[in-house]
Parts: C-alpha cells; sequence; structure tokens
C-alpha cells in the first residue's frame, strides 16, 4: 500500500519534471543501497533497499545542496523558479488526486448513507437545548428558522448556522406537526442530535461480551429486554443503562430468509465521559443507498476536506503541546492498521489508503528541508529576497532537514513498537 503511494508521488515529480524539459537521471521506489534497476531513456528507474519513501533524482539538483549544476539547459537549477516550485509541488498534488479517487471509487461502489437522504432524528441527548425545548427522538424536521430541510446536510447546516442563536424549529411528530422555539448553545458539540440508524450490527468485537451471542454482521437487532428498538441510538440507551445486568437481545437475520434469533448477554461495565455505562462490543453498521457520479463527486470532496482538515488540526494540537508525539505513529503501525483494514474489507482497506496518501501530502509540505514544502520554502526565501541562497546555506538546512526526520523515524518507530508491546 505504501509502495503505490510513493510511487503516485514521484510520478507526479517525474512527469511534470519531464514537462518542464529538466532530465530525470533517477526514479527510486524505496531509499538506497539499490536493490537492482534498468535504465531506460535517460533515466534508470530503481528498486531500493529501504522501503520507507521514494525520490526522483534530477540533473543539477542534490537534497544536500552541493554544486553539481553545471548551468546545463536541462537541469533543475537552469529553469525559472515557477517551474521547480511546479516540480515541488507536484507530489503532493498527486497524492490528494490519488484521495479523492480513492474515495470516489467508494461512493460510487458501494454508495452512499441511506440518513443522509432523510431528515428524522435518531437520539437527542438529554443535556442538550433542544431535549430541553421538547424535542425528541424520531421527530422529524421540517423547518430551521423558516427553511426547508429535506436532508440530514441541511439539518446539520441548519443549526450550526444557529448556534448560539434563538430558533423556531419545525418538526413532524408522528404525523402531527409541532413548532418550537429553541435558544441554542454556540458550540457545536452541545447540539446534541444523532441522524436516525437501524439497529444493524457492523462488527463484532472478539473478546467482548457480544461475541458469545450469536449476533453476525448484518443482524437487524429489534428488541433489547423486551423493549422494541428501531434506531440505534433506543438500543443503545438501554444497554448503557445496564451495565452488569444480563439482557436478553432479539434480531432477525436477514440474509438466512428473516430468521429470528435471540441471546442473553451481560454488557461490560466501561467509563465513558466520567460515567460507568454498559457495552456489549459491537458496531453499526450504516445502510447505504445508489448514488449518481454527481452526488458521488460532491461527497468525495466532502470527505476530502474533512480529512485534510482533521490532520491540521491533530498538526495544530500537536504544535500547541495539546497533542502528544505518543499519538505519532510510523510504518509498523501502518502496516498493522493496513492489515487489520484488509480484514475489514476492500473498504476499509481503501479508506485507509485514501487517508494516508492525503497525509502523506501535507506532511510533505510541510516547511521541514528535505521534504518538498522544505524546497518550496527555500524558493520562496529566494524570489521574496531576489537572491539565491549559498550552496553552503541549503547544504546546512538540508542537513538538519536530514538529521529531524531521521529523529522523527526512530522516535515513531519506537513508538509502534512500544504499543506493540504493551508500554
Amino acid at each position: 500500500m505504501l509502495g503505490v503511494l510513493v510511487f503516485v508521488h514521484e510520478l507526479g515529480h517525474f512527469l511534470v519534471a519531464k514537462k518542464c524539459g529538466m532530465k530525470v537521471e533517477q526514479f527510486s521506489l524505496g531509499y538506497p543501497p539499490k536493490a537492482f534497476g534498468v535504465t531506460y531513456g535517460e533515466t534508470e528507474y530503481l528498486i531500493s533497499w529501504l522501503p520507507l519513501g521514494g525520490y526522483v533524482k534530477i540533473a543539477g539538483m542534490s537534497d544536500f545542496g552541493k554544486a553539481e549544476s553545471q548551468g546545463k539547459p536541462w537541469e533543475y537549477l537552469s529553469k525559472p523558479r515557477w517551474m521547480q516550485a511546479s516540480v515541488m509541488v507536484a507530489g503532493p498534488v498527486m497524492n490528494i488526486v490519488l484521495g479523492f479517487l480513492l474515495i470516489l471509487t467508494i461512493r460510487v461502489a458501494y454508495g452512499d448513507y441511506a440518513f443522509l437522504a432523510q431528515t428524522s432524528l435518531g437520539g437527542v441527548q438529554p443535556e442538550s437545548a433542544l431535549y430541553d425545548a421538547g424535542i425528541r427522538a424520531e421527530d422529524r424536521v421540517l423547518q430551521i428558522d423558516g427553511q426547508s430541510v429535506s436532508n440530514w446536510e441541511e439539518v446539520v447546516d441548519g443549526f450550526s448556522a444557529a448556534l448560539g442563536t434563538r430558533v423556531d424549529l419545525v418538526v413532524d411528530r408522528g404525523g402531527e406537526v409541532i413548532t418550537f422555539a429553541v435558544s441554542l448553545d454556540s458550540e457545536p458539540a452541545k447540539l446534541g442530535i444523532i441522524p436516525s440508524l437501524k439497529p444493524r450490527v457492523g462488527q463484532v468485537v472478539p473478546g467482548r461480551p457480544a461475541e458469545g451471542t450469536g449476533l453476525k454482521t448484518g443482524d437487524l437487532i429489534t428488541a433489547v429486554d423486551g423493549h422494541p428498538v428501531s434506531t440505534w441510538w433506543q438500543m443503545s440507551q438501554i444497554i448503557k443503562a445496564k451495565p452488569d445486568q444480563e439482557v436478553t437481545i432479539s434480531w432477525v437475520r436477514e440474509s438466512a430468509g428473516n430468521v429470528e434469533m435471540s441471546a442473553t448477554v451481560t454488557p461490560r461495565r466501561n467509563e465513558v465521559g466520567g460515567e460507568f455505562v454498559g457495552q456489549i462490543g459491537i458496531s453499526q453498521l450504516p445502510e447505504r443507498v445508489p448514488v449518481d457520479l454527481w452526488r458521488a463527486t460532491s461527497r468525495s470532496g466532502e470527505e476530502l476536506v474533512v480529512m485534510t482538515t482533521r490532520i491540521f488540526e491533530f498538526l495544530k494540537r500537536l504544535v500547541s503541546g495539546e497533542g502528544s508525539g505518543s499519538e505519532l505513529a510510523g510504518p509498523v503501525a501502518i502496516a498493522q492498521l493496513a492489515g487489520r483494514s484488509a480484514r475489514h474489507g476492500l473498504e476499509s482497506l481503501l479508506t485507509l489508503m485514501a487517508l494516508l496518501s492525503v497525509n502523506l501530502a501535507v506532511l510533505n509540505l510541510l516547511p521541514i528541508p528535505m521534504l518538498d514544502g522544505g524546497h518550496l520554502f527555500i524558493l520562496g526565501v529566494e524570489s521574496a529576497t531576489r537572491r539565491d541562497l549559498s550552496v553552503k546555506q541549503k547544504e546546512v538546512l538540508q542537513q538538519i532537514g536530514f538529521v529531524f526526520l531521521l529523529a522523527l523515524m526512530i522516535y515513531v518507530t519506537a513508538n509502534d513498537i512500544g504499543r506493540m508491546i504493551g508500554l
């Protein structure tokens, strides 16, 4: 998986360099020492022994700033700065494009989440302003401040735009249209609404109470302790309220002709948000509906933005000290995640691959010498000052960047191994 991401990244550098008339001397997957290679045209294509990245070697360019340029027209330094910058940014751009295409593939192949096409509330948190105003689970939102809503995104956008204000809310409750006046909290996290999701089982976590019940992926839970449930929220609320107490779960296995089944299980007591709740160890399987290419493209763009934003948010937390370096993962953890994702299915693997591709793009754009962002930073400084940095200055910067990245690699690998052995 990493090989594909690195190949696409370096292919971006390669193609743009060739388009700009630069001579590409080497295209390598992996870092030296060289394992084997073949020369075609002016480029040597290599497979190298250290599978932690790759590189494209362009004539007249050295990552350690040494004077290799001979002033030939096909050399990197002989080209205008905008061409040099284009070569540097091409790798991250290719990873962004790959991430988008992977997400689009998932949307086209598997469809979109059904809950997004409706406006019913699957649950309302008791501590929220909406609950205090009288809004309840299964209410179907019709209007927010006079604006009609027809899908879940419009519901979320409508509430988000009204945070910290008083709004008029129109809902359908069992065929009766009711209007509420609600003073919303200013914090999105305190909105407290949950979409209407069927209580369909996704994964049964090994070693958790549900493992011995016979529940399988795709089973639709219909009742808990004799109480009929139609949403995941209803089911989870009953289970959460009964830690260490035996409950009876009833479900339908539609894949076997709607066979009705049931079993008893004792929810394990776990502390969540400062309170003890019962959990049995199952995840939710969202319903899917087919979508056209336009909708799939739009949703893929939205998910790409969310992925990118989350990476920047993590970097911000890391720099500000709110996050911990122990949250970083390296090649060992990525290999574990890839194996786990593959066992969960192709969709899970492609999702991880898309996330890592976007992650690779963002991190490479950081202004750290040796990375693409470091080269772009130097080009920016040279453009602003209208003079080139000296060979010695570039060499020092690149060596600092190399030492930093080497130390970071050692650190994240130690993190990975520490997690494996339980430290």
